[in-house]
């Protein structure tokens, strides 16, 4: 079902100002039912993506300010700008007054428009209950088995994440989180206070988006992770090799840099192949995003075909990347305006050129995606797919045996139980990590068994 959309119009900081001009909601003094779930739109002008993509957004409910959070523009404008959405925040029932005023930089150097008009909202119990909400508050427990029978148990390992994007397991069994502005390490079962790595917290347009591991990390102790970041030319993709030393990564070297054509959100993953070379994904909303083969020093590889080292394109809002280690295929998980979508990739032998094998449909929102491996744990998870869910859920994939690109059916995990998860990841002895807004979690077999 599509969600409800609020629609208001915004206008562009005007030229020359440094301040942006006040959002006018165009409302006609009427008020509107919604169940408190809905994403308000608008239309942005601005100059280009560029200045689009300075621009934050704070809502205002009865007079109090947080930002809004999951905003997304599209790269091509419409008559009126650059349609824009974002997230509600969370409101009681009964009648409110919302207003937006769009602002630029952070902290004490940021500059914020007035206030819009406001837009009147009566939130209905009757519609929240026809629609109930995940929960954010969750507690340890058992989980629904399987159809297949498999019980699990819920852990709820740590709290305080802030918006987690990526994770991975270091070799020695360190649990790596990536969140917006930062890296933590989970370290013998606790999260770490104190950041492995951290970007500048006057910049708001650099962003953290995935981190790998350097396949000889016991040796090199290499970490590589990609960021988003502004430029002259408009925001890029860097890839940066880190050292990691006593938890944390330092000696940067960047190695690698890609243009990100989109004015919504950045998107970029990192993986490493059986091949031994890196596997970049930089996605955009206009499905121009590209996929990159590298060496680890960032360079082409001479197996590759072609003279730049985009192996192919068409990417949109790109949110899962994993490799199936037995085929190897490649697989990536992207998002348009029509929906999620989970793309099968192979590579040819060389000349290296990238193979599409497979396209099917998910639900929008789907994310963070991984194969389960690990020779432990779960024998009837071997070789099925896990995909996170914004909606609320760890979507489970199993394929048909002798065609390891067709999915042949899927079931829903932890559905309206923990809250919309983020990230999910697999460690060496097959528990099933997973990350929401705030919290990691894990699913294990339970003590009981079948």
């Amino acid at each position: 079902m599509r969600p409800f959309w609020i629609v208001i119009t915004l206008f562009a900081a005007a030229c020359g100002s440094g301040k942006p001009s006040t959002p006018s909601t165009g409302s006609d003094g009427g008020t509107v039912s919604i169940n408190g779930r809905e994403r308000i739109g608008w239309d942005q002008p601005a100059g280009d993506t560029g200045e689009l993509a300075s621009l934050r957004y704070a809502i205002y409910v009865d007079g109090t300010r947080s930002e809004m959070a999951g905003v997304s523009c599209v790269s091509s404008p419409g008559t009126l700008g650059f349609p824009c959405s974002g997230q509600l925040p969370s409101m009681s029932s009964g009648a409110h007054a919302v207003e937006i005023a769009a602002f630029t930089g952070s902290g004490g150097d940021a500059v914020e428009s007035g206030r819009s008009s406001p837009l009147h909202l009566i939130v209905s119990a009757a519609l929240s209950a026809a629609i109930a909400a995940p929960p954010t508050e969750w507690h340890s427990g058992d989980a629904e088995p399987t159809r297949d029978g498999v019980k699990l148990r819920i852990e709820k390992r740590a709290d305080g994440l802030d918006r987690p994007v990526d994770a991975a397991f270091a070799p020695d069994g360190r649990l790596f989180i990536v969140e917006r502005g930062r890296v933590r390490a989970v370290s013998s079962g606790q999260l770490q206070n104190s950041a492995a790595l951290s970007l500048p917290v006057d910049d708001p347009s650099q962003r953290l988006l995935s981190i790998a591991f350097d396949p000889d990390f016991a040796h090199s102790g290499f970490v590589f992770a990609l960021q988003a970041a502004e430029t002259a030319d408009g925001p890029v993709a860097l890839l940066a090799r880190y050292r990691e030393v006593r938890g944390t990564l330092g000696q940067r070297a960047v190695l690698f840099q890609s243009a990100i054509d989109s004015g919504g959100e950045p998107s970029a993953l990192i993986r490493f192949g059986s091949d031994g070379k890196l596997y970049v994904v930089v996605g955009s909303d206009s499905s121009t995003g590209k996929i990159f083969r590298l060496n680890p020093d960032g360079t082409m590889p001479r197996d590759q075909a072609g003279t730049t080292p985009a192996l192919a394109g068409g990417v949109a809002d790109a949110r899962g990347l994993t490799w199936d280690p037995r085929t190897p295929i490649l697989w990536i998980v992207d998002n348009d305006s029509n929906g999620g979508h989970l793309s099968s990739v192979s590579m040819s032998s060389p000349p290296v050129r990238a193979i599409v094998r497979g396209r099917d449909e998910l639900p929008k929102g789907s994310g963070s995606t991984v194969f389960y491996t690990a020779a432990g744990g779960v024998p009837e998870f071997r070789g099925n797919a896990f995909v996170a869910a914004a909606e609320g859920y760890i979507l489970r994939l199993r394929f048909a045996d002798g065609n390891a690109t067709r999915v042949m059916d899927s079931e829903k995990l932890l559905e309206n139980r923990v809250g919309p998860i983020r990230v999910v990841t697999v460690a060496p002895d097959g528990t099933i990590y997973f990350c929401t807004e705030t919290a990691l979690g894990s699913l294990a077999p339970s003590a009981s068994g079948r």
